[in-house]
């Protein structure tokens, strides 16, 4: 398996990272756990034998897929060699580019081609057409993505500033603090935060405190013990509950397996 991450030049506002990745025959069967990373996304999956399984229910991929926000883990299988590319979009930038309510896509994976057909055919096109030359698939990506028209408005003016705060502050907050700085209640936040994000603002904090502690260990900065109280959770216990209900795994059980894809996204 290699994950090669690359530059974003001109969609920095919409895109979070460019990837692709490719698996050998050494490697297979390949099978690990995807844990949930805070990001809606499209991969395109090229050939045959990548899958996952999600509640007990088996897709497998080919095309262009909607990854929609996930707040549990799930599995992924390649059992064939093969290659995917990818990009992942900044919390709301899905909403803003489709108008499409991401919440209806939480905890799945759809063939966008069966959501917006003609919007899906202009990326499949670039993804076929660049299938050997990665970089300028990138680079013909992000001029697509220029020319599609925004929504923009106070709402998502709102909620992007939600989520800088919740961003600044490390996911260490809570829901009635962020209604300091927003001109509307929490009711209102709650709906439109989970229409532009795919998940509630609760949800989303909770996460992304998790996955700033996890990026933390990964990368060697913090010892473990160190950042549970620097995260602000209770005690171990607490932290454990969080860690098992994000990738459905003890911190022991967890720690023990490579999880490769996992670990080289946390370290990016």
């Amino acid at each position: 398996m290699k994950l090669t991450y690359f530059d974003i030049h001109k969609t920095s506002h919409l895109i979070e990272e460019f990837y692709h990745i490719s698996y050998s025959k050494e490697r297979l069967p390949f099978k690990t756990i995807m844990i949930p990373l805070g990001f809606t996304g499209f991969t395109y999956v090229y050939g045959k034998g990548q899958k996952t399984c999600i509640n007990n229910n088996t897709t497998n991929l080919k095309g262009l897929i909607l990854n929609g926000q996930f707040y549990n883990s799930y599995e992924f299988m390649v059992d064939e060699v093969g290659f995917a590319c990818g990009f992942n979009f900044k919390p709301t930038a899905l909403y803003k580019l489709t108008n499409l309510d991401i919440s209806k896509f939480t905890n799945k994976n759809h063939f966008f081609k069966l959501i917006d057909t003609e919007l899906s055919k202009k990326f499949e096109e670039i993804c076929e057409k660049y299938n050997q030359n990665f970089k300028k698939l990138f680079e013909e990506v992000e001029n697509l993505l220029l020319q599609l028209p925004l929504i923009e408005n106070k709402n998502t003016l709102a909620i992007d500033k939600v989520v800088a705060i919740i961003h600044q502050k490390e996911g260490m907050l809570s829901v009635n603090e962020l209604l300091n700085f927003i001109p509307f209640g929490q009711k209102t936040l709650e709906t439109q935060f989970k229409k532009m994000v795919g998940l509630t603002p609760a949800k989303y904090i909770r996460l992304h405190r998790f996955l700033n502690l996890m990026r933390q260990y990964e990368n060697n900065a913090v010892e473990l013990k160190d950042l549970i109280y620097m995260y602000n959770y209770y005690d171990e216990s607490h932290f454990s509950r969080d860690f098992k209900s994000f990738t459905s795994k003890s911190p022991n059980q967890f720690f023990k397996e490579e999880y490769v894809i996992v670990k080289e996204a946390l370290k990016n």
